[in-house]
C-alpha cells in the first residue's frame, strides 16, 4: 500500500474525523491518484483512527481542514 498516513486519538472526535474523510475523498474523487483508507486501530496507546491518503498534498489539505486548537495527532 502506498500513500501518506496519520493517526488521531479516538478521543479527538472519531465521528467528525470519519465524516471529514468521506467528505474529503468524495470532493476530490476526480483527482484521487492512489490509496484512500480509514480504519480504527487499538494498540498500547488506546484506540486510534488511521487515515491514509494518496499524496502528501492531499494529507496536508485534509489535516488543515480538521485543524482546531488543541487537536492532537501523530504522523507516521
Amino acid at each position: 500500500m502506498s500513500g501518506f498516513e496519520t493517526r488521531f486519538g479516538a478521543d479527538d472526535g472519531a465521528e467528525h474525523i470519519r465524516a471529514a474523510f468521506y467528505g474529503f475523498v468524495g470532493a476530490h474523487a476526480a483527482a484521487v491518484d492512489g490509496d484512500a483508507h480509514i480504519r480504527t486501530e487499538i494498540d498500547g496507546n488506546g484506540q486510534q483512527i488511521l487515515v491514509r491518503l494518496w499524496s502528501a498534498e492531499a494529507m496536508e489539505a485534509f489535516v488543515r481542514g480538521l485543524a482546531t486548537p488543541g487537536r492532537r495527532r501523530r504522523h507516521e
